[in-house]
């Protein structure tokens, strides 16, 4: 139907364009938007559940009593400083980064325990735990060696692992150990039992064909044909008189053919013609056809815009590019009004 007094607006949605009347838009507000409750599949709305607040701004906030918050780190050897290791809550944790026997930290670690680095210390409300290990145990590793190519420095506690470079046999310090990337591509590229200046394999791909490739190689070629790769014979004058099969001409041969015909020919074309858009340039031996481009008084050739070039917004519309049906459909709508979907 024709745009009506109350009517709107007209939308477009998901490619279709609708008529919007003030009734139905004034209905669908009053009425209001049911949003349902969130489920394990649905999206909807949600309200805070056990140890969740929501603040006067919206935020979210989650309070999870006696679960673990990592503080950082202790030193068990001397007394707790800093608020968190002074007035810790439930759950604060640490971990000890010195060797010997806990000082201050009574009475969940009584003075003169041993401790080991490493060990994690909890409080849990009333007291502090070592959790993890035992008090005094030490954890982890204790002692690192290695045997060459592998070397260990550092400290006891610290201990530093590495591996040396590998030194080629020959050479002074000779040894295994690592090598680099390139090297090892090198290697890699070397067949089982290669000698320098050996070669112990020989592959070839079409129309080279390798017999006996790690003994003694023998290499073949196929022939050429018009289907495949492969060697030739050229042809002698005979040959090119003769039209025989599976000779090739040279450069020289074609040029004596190619002065022949010239000759025969009378010079080429002696005239060509055309009539418009066709446009006729050039000598006679090197004629050149052309079709002239269209303007709004001549015919001639034209080049179709793209939808984005028919749009009526696009920032410098053209004047010789031709619409196509299409991309008026895109981008203007219907001079008939009835022709558009009813908003459902």
């Amino acid at each position: 139907m024709p745009v009506q007094n109350g009517d709107l607006m007209v939308i477009q949605h998901a490619g279709t364009t609708y008529k919007v009347s003030t009734d139905s838009l004034k209905t669908y507000f009053q009425n209001g938007v049911n949003i349902g409750a969130a489920t394990a599949t649905t999206l909807g709305t949600v309200k805070p559940g056990a140890n969740l607040t929501v603040q006067a701004d919206g935020t979210l906030d989650a309070s999870l009593p006696g679960a673990l918050v990592y503080k950082g780190t202790c030193d068990l050897t001397s007394a707790p400083t800093g608020a968190d290791q002074t007035a810790p809550q439930i759950g604060f944790t640490f971990i000890n980064t010195a060797v010997g026997t806990s000082t201050g930290w009574a009475p969940g670690i009584p003075d003169g325990t041993t401790v080991a680095k490493g060990e994690m210390v909890l409080w849990d409300g009333s007291k502090w735990d070592i959790i993890g290990l035992e008090p005094g145990v030490a954890g982890g590793v204790q002692t690192v060696t290695g045997t060459l190519p592998v070397e260990v420095g550092g400290t006891a506690t610290d201990p530093v692992v590495s591996v040396k470079d590998a030194v080629a046999q020959g050479q002074t310090g000779a040894t295994s150990g690592l090598i680099s990337a390139v090297n090892q591509q090198k290697l890699d590229g070397i067949a089982s039992g290669a000698q320098i200046g050996t070669v112990t394999n020989i592959s070839a791909t079409t129309p080279l064909h390798v017999a006996n490739p790690t003994s003694t190689p023998a290499l073949t070629v196929d022939d050429a044909s018009t289907t495949a790769k492969g060697v030739v014979q050229l042809a002698d004058a005979g040959a090119v008189t003769a039209g025989t099969a599976g000779r090739v001409v040279t450069a020289d041969q074609l040029k004596s053919t190619n002065d022949a015909i010239s000759a025969a020919a009378g010079g080429g074309i002696t005239g060509i013609a055309g009539t418009a858009p066709i446009t006729i340039t050039g000598p006679n031996t090197a004629k050149v056809v052309a079709i002239a481009d269209a303007t709004s008084t001549v015919k001639g050739a034209v080049e179709l815009a793209t939808s984005p070039e028919t749009a009526f917004d696009v920032g410098s519309p053209s004047s010789v590019l031709a619409v196509t049906p299409a991309g008026l459909k895109v981008n203007y709508m219907p001079l008939d009004i009835n022709k558009l979907t009813q908003l459902p």
